[in-house]
């Protein structure tokens, strides 16, 4: 369950989870990306997985959401159970700048371009993407990323699922894709995201029907 505490490093949860979350031997984490206004399936999917979560890292365009699933959760006991324990969110192009994600916790402050979020003794850079360029090339994530002294990158705005190794700076690089507006011959999808000592293994999960109250969620392979 979440404690719905804004901490000075922008990160949502307690101090003692965001440390917990840092250390653990192992971690599993809900990748969201691109939810643009679709506030249901942002909730259907922390409702299925969120449990089995230790974290939950949103890469832009749909900061709305985010905001609808903590303010639901300060007043239902099942949703605020199901959002793991630490949230990591950033702006994307289609934001607004200023935001208040938990009305009556948090003011308004400028959204996050990107975190860091450290789980199972790895950093993840998260972002949307935009103001790296994923559009054209990676390469310039990944040297935000290996700046940062981070393994992994996290990134949406492409609305395309992706999982590779940048091989000039050997960083992991994720994109979950969007959970509502897929693009290309891609499904929607979201990613859960198993990091080790020695693992770093995203799954993808498709989504059947997102605009849906009863979407169908199944495993995939995003091959190009």
């Amino acid at each position: 369950m979440i404690e719905l505490i804004e901490n000075p490093n922008r990160l949502i949860g307690s101090p003692l989870a965001i440390e917990a979350l840092a250390s653990k031997n192992s971690a599993r984490i809900i990748l969201i990306s691109d939810s643009h206004g679709n506030s249901e399936i942002f909730k259907n999917i922390v409702l299925q997985f969120g449990k089995t979560c230790d974290a939950l890292a949103f890469c832009g365009d749909g900061s709305s959401d985010l905001a609808h699933l903590l303010e639901d959760a300060g007043a239902s006991e099942e949703i605020r159970e199901a959002i793991p324990p630490v949230v990591a969110f950033v702006q994307g192009n289609c934001d607004p700048s200023n935001y208040i994600l938990m009305p009556g916790k948090s003011p308004e402050k400028r959204l996050p371009t990107f975190q860091i979020l450290t789980a199972a003794g790895k950093s993840i850079y998260i972002c949307h993407g935009h103001n790296e360029d994923v559009n054209f090339t990676l390469f310039p994530l990944a040297m935000r990323a290996q700046a940062e002294e981070c393994a992994v990158a996290v990134y949406g705005h492409t609305h395309l699922p992706d999982n590779t190794i940048e091989p000039r700076h050997k960083i992991r690089i994720i994109n979950p894709g969007s959970c509502c507006r897929p693009r290309g011959s891609f499904p929607a999808s979201f990613a859960i995201l198993t990091i080790t000592d020695k693992v770093i293994d995203p799954a993808f999960i498709s989504i059947n029907e997102p605009f849906s109250r009863t979407p169908e969620f199944k495993v995939f392979t995003p091959l190009r």
